[in-house]
């Protein structure tokens, strides 16, 4: 097979010429601002800081939905959650939706998931990814061609419920550590917060590590094909739980606190319901904040480590001269911002603001950052451009509707390898989710350079926030009348891209 060579003048470590690899890094439930490279002045991150400095950090980076499925999901095709049908956690990928692996894979590239997929429900019976269905032994490894990954090192789940291949090969290697996981065996737990302790769990045989281990065992054994190589890593998101010494690596009493986290000012009614709602299940002081945050940043910790074993590696191998690295997160987390935590529907920054870092060999200015708006649209358009192909072979695919499968986003590489301004498309973000507590919840966000306009379908009402003027999302502007120009531009705006692209959903089966 002829290969596409996109990358003029890439070679590998035997000096012949060849497609170019990727290795797409993603976490789970990571902050933008929880990285020592984007300002934050607690955490150490020096390996996520070197691909930083390497590479090029976008620093408006935007998930196009806030919860996991739905985001993975765009990340692997391109689409819009109205796209590509799964719009909430506990849907399905359709099959029938084209994705990047196996766009690449027709084109000669060996296709690789390791970590976290997280494209059907954990929750129920039917689905590859099932807790149950791999706990019972009925299921002991992802279909071949899952999505177009033609094998796979899987981990589903997180802390002491993950599942999947680690956990089956820990059992038998090292019985009685995947038991160290538990909160009930944990030597510290927080008292304010039951999803946050420390685990013992010893850092060589944590996922975390095993992710690492199974990325590089894949990267060597390609000799020399070209591959795509998904490598997820299921931290930093909820339960909070690090094991040591990243669990003991940040004192709580000298973090800093987020400015929102204890301020009293209006939100919207479904916020404040949503409040009272979690109020009732965990304590919402400084002190408990506090603890949350060391173990969060220790999770991060603990994955800077594990990423700095793959660069090692890809520079040990003679293969960092032709592997683009893309280091992206799903979503962000609260963090006791806006009094909140996790994840939910108010798109605030800390919640959608993703990292994203792109390190292409031979880019122009490496450590360069860019302030222009992109999303996970981009990512499919920007892979397809590196390896030479066209968007055109997303376009149609079994019973969904040509349009349907327009991809939305548009290819960085024109930025990245030629310094073309990138220009100001906004951000469209997707909210659907019907469970709790007892209400339907569906909101469009719009994100440009200055403006974020939230819809909140169900209620009618909304919020207006100027960015650049109150980065905190102190003021809402939806009911001030000086703003009704801004509102309205963006109003149309969101219903435009709305309306561009027709919405495939998919029955829900479970919560996740």
């Amino acid at each position: 097979m002829t290969l596409p060579f996109a990358l003029k003048g890439l070679v590998q470590g035997n000096g012949s010429q060849s497609a170019p690899n990727f290795l797409v890094i993603c976490c789970d439930a990571l902050q933008s601002y929880a990285l020592a490279c984007n300002g934050n002045p607690d955490v150490k991150t020096p390996n996520i800081d070197r691909l930083a400095r390497e590479g090029c950090t976008f620093r408006r980076a935007y998930c196009n939905n806030s919860v996991c499925m739905p985001a993975r999901s765009t990340m692997l095709t391109g689409l819009y959650p109205r796209q590509h049908g799964c719009i909430t956690n506990g849907t399905k990928l359709p099959p029938a939706v084209p994705t990047l692996p196996q766009v690449l894979a027709r084109h000669g590239y060996r296709t690789h998931a390791v970590g976290k997929l997280h494209l059907q429900p954990w929750s129920t019976q039917d689905s590859s990814e099932s807790l149950q269905g791999w706990m019972s032994g009925s299921i002991t490894a992802l279909p071949k061609n899952y999505y177009g990954f033609q094998s796979s090192d899987f981990v589903g789940g997180h802390v002491s419920y993950c599942f999947g291949d680690y956990t089956n090969e820990l059992r038998k290697t090292h019985p009685g550590v995947f038991e160290q996981y538990s909160r009930s065996r944990a030597p510290w737990r927080s008292e304010g917060n039951s999803q946050t302790w420390k685990t013992d769990v010893p850092p060589e045989l944590h996922y975390n590590t095993w992710i690492a281990e199974k990325t590089i065992g894949f990267m060597e054994a390609c000799n020399r094909e070209p591959f795509f190589v998904w490598c997820s890593f299921p931290d930093p998101h909820m339960p909070f739980a690090a094991s040591k010494p990243y669990a003991d690596m940040y004192d709580p009493g000298k973090l800093h606190v987020d400015p929102t986290a204890f301020e009293p000012h209006p939100e919207p009614e479904t916020l404040q319901r949503r409040r009272e709602f979690f109020s009732k299940q965990y304590v919402f002081d400084e002190k408990t904040l506090r603890e949350i945050a060391a173990e969060y940043y220790g999770m991060i910790s603990h994955i800077d480590a594990s990423i700095g074993r793959i660069l090692d590696a890809l520079e040990k191998n003679r293969l960092q001269e032709n592997t683009i690295v893309v280091f992206i997160a799903d979503h962000g987390e609260y963090l006791g911002s806006h009094h909140l935590l996790y994840k939910a529907e108010w798109m605030y920054e800390e919640l959608v603001r993703i990292p994203m870092i792109w390190r292409v060999p031979q880019a122009i200015q490496p450590g360069k950052g860019s302030e222009s708006v992109v999303s996970q649209v981009d990512l499919v358009p920007t892979i397809i451009d590196y390896a030479g192909l066209s968007t055109s072979e997303f376009d149609t695919r079994g019973d969904y509707k040509s349009n349907a499968l327009t991809l939305p986003g548009r290819s960085l590489k024109p930025f990245l390898s030629n310094g073309v301004p990138l220009g100001n498309k906004p951000a469209f973000l997707e909210y659907d989710e019907d469970w709790y507590p007892g209400e339907f919840y569906r909101v469009r966000t719009l994100i440009g350079p200055q403006y974020k306009l939230i819809v909140y379908t169900h209620t009618g009402g909304g919020q207006l926030f100027d960015l650049q003027n109150d980065p905190h999302e102190r003021k809402n502007l939806w009911d001030n009348t000086d703003y009704s120009t801004v509102k309205a531009q963006m109003m149309e705006a969101l219903l435009r891209e709305a309306s561009t692209y027709d919405r495939e959903d998919q029955r829900r089966w479970c919560g996740a």
